[in-house]
Order: structure tokens, then C-alpha cells, then sequence
């Protein structure tokens, strides 16, 4: 096996492993964890802790780690809450179900930024990872869905909901992998594999992640401003996100927005917020 598979099952709960059992397996869908430079471990534990019920249903069967690791979550038997959802596109209600999570397989990636963009090891461990299922199941590529294409709202992938021609580039590869056609290896012409190192300013900052220049503790970094971790483009893509939250309904106001705006937002506010909002999009648009 071309990577490392670390099992780290959930406890069965209702809230993120029911244990119903998968009926059949029709289709492989792509998730982005949507929490920048967090750890599989990190949200591997999110979906643990849903047991308790304070932060909804949800959960995947696997999740890429930055470093090309895979935690399993879930056995592949069994069905996650991953694609749950109000309503489903017209194209997965034919091919898949009327509740395409008792029959498809969940995978989280990993990413070093807000615009979805994995490392070389979460991206090339994906198309192996893909491949195997889609072989193991006797699946083709055409059963590989973006989470986007399953429920229909945007909040899924972003990297390849925002650049669809990278997700025909990755299902290409899948396809050459499953034809036993080696990965073509990263090089400057790949944008989607090949990232350059990320500058220490626009790192963004989560709960588990503190200063290595200053040594601070964790309650030092989560009362720092977000603005000393990340640029200004970043800054203004968290504005974004705020102003369109409020306009979702998800948020109360635009204080969250005039804050990222003004450059005041804490790292620990970023994290709060990441978390409310990830559990009101669910109750939004999803269901049990």
C-alpha cells in the first residue's frame, strides 16, 4: 500500500457512528475538512465528540492527514453521516438514493488554506486512496462525486468546486491509476499538487497550533489577532465568509465581518466561530 492507514475508530453513538449498515457501495465522495492546517487526528476528534450531541450529526469513514496519513474513522461497512442533507441533486437521487449516505464511502482532506489547497501528500494520497476504493468496489471514475454534486449547496470541496477543470485533471489521474498507469509526480506546472512552502505570516492559526518563535502558550496564541498570523488577502477572505454566513441566516449580524474587517478577530474567536458555524450549516441543510 502506497500509504499509511492509521485506524482510530469512532465509539458508536447516534450522533456520528450509528453502525446501520452501508447498502452496497455506489459511489466514493471528496470532502474538505473546511478548518485550515488542522491535523486528521484533530478532526477525527471533532467527529468523537459529537457523541456527546452539542455539535450535531456528521462524520466521514476516512480523513487525509497534511502529511499523506490516513486515519480510518469508520469501517467501510458501516454508513457515516457525510453527505446528509434536506435536499439531493436530480442526478444523485438516480444513481445513488433517496439518502445517499446508507451507500456511499466519506473521505475528509485535509488543507493549508481557507481556499481548500491540499499538500502534495493529502493530494496524491487521495488519487491512490480513490483508486482503491473505486477498484475494490468494481466503481469508475463516473462514481466519484464532489460533495457538492451529491447535496447541491456550495459549502463542500472548495478547492475544486471553485476550479472544476482541477477536479477533471484529478479524476484523470484516478482513471490512470486504475489502469495501473504511474502518478505523474508533482512538478511547477501542477498548481493543485505543487505547493511552495507557505510563509509563517500566512499560516493560519488553529486551537492546537502555538508560536514556536515566542514559545507562548495556547491561551496566549487563541487571544492574539488573526492578523499577525495571516495576510491581508486572507484577512479579506475571512470578511467574506462572515458577510456571507449573516447573509445565510448563520450569523446575527455582521460583527464577526467588521471585525475580520478592522483586523481585531482573535485566533480563538476564528476557531469558535469555525465550529458554530460547522454546526449550523448542518442543522441548515442537513438531516439525521
Amino acid at each position: 500500500m502506497r500509504y499509511k492507514i492509521i485506524e482510530k475508530l469512532l465509539t458508536p453513538n447516534k450522533y456520528s457512528r450509528p453502525q446501520d449498515k452501508l447498502k452496497g457501495v455506489k459511489g466514493i465522495v471528496v470532502h474538505w475538512v473546511a478548518n485550515p492546517q488542522a491535523s486528521a487526528e484533530a478532526n477525527r476528534n471533532f467527529f468523537e465528540n459529537r457523541k456527546y450531541g452539542k455539535t450535531g450529526y456528521g462524520s466521514a469513514h476516512y480523513i487525509i492527514d497534511l502529511n499523506g496519513d490516513v486515519i480510518r474513522c469508520i469501517p467501510e461497512n458501516e454508513m457515516v453521516y457525510h453527505v446528509g442533507s434536506k435536499t439531493y441533486t436530480k442526478e444523485a437521487l438516480s444513481r445513488l438514493s433517496t439518502y445517499p449516505n446508507n451507500c456511499t464511502i466519506g473521505i475528509e482532506c485535509c488543507h493549508v488554506d481557507w481556499n481548500g489547497k491540499m499538500t502534495d501528500a493529502t493530494y496524491n494520497t487521495l488519487v491512490e486512496l480513490v483508486a482503491d476504493l473505486l477498484k475494490k468496489y468494481k466503481l469508475t471514475t463516473n462514481d466519484l462525486w464532489l460533495h457538492k454534486e451529491v447535496v447541491g449547496w456550495k459549502d463542500c470541496h472548495k478547492w475544486f468546486v471553485d476550479h472544476p477543470d482541477e477536479w477533471v485533471k484529478f479524476k484523470k489521474l484516478v482513471a490512470d491509476r486504475l489502469n495501473s498507469k504511474p502518478i505523474q509526480k508533482t512538478n511547477e506546472k501542477q498548481s493543485v499538487q505543487k505547493l511552495t512552502p507557505q510563509p509563517k505570516q500566512e499560516k493560519v492559526a488553529t486551537p492546537t497550533v502555538q508560536s514556536q518563535q515566542n514559545k507562548q502558550s495556547l491561551q496566549e496564541v487563541m487571544i492574539m489577532k488573526m492578523s499577525d498570523f495571516v495576510n491581508n488577502y486572507n484577512m479579506k477572505q475571512l470578511e467574506e465568509i462572515y458577510k456571507k454566513a449573516h447573509e445565510e441566516g448563520l450569523l446575527n449580524d455582521n460583527t464577526w465581518a467588521e471585525k475580520a474587517a478592522n483586523k481585531t478577530i482573535t485566533v480563538g474567536e476564528v476557531a469558535f466561530l469555525a465550529t458554530i458555524l460547522d454546526q449550523r450549516r448542518f442543522e441548515k441543510y442537513c438531516k439525521k
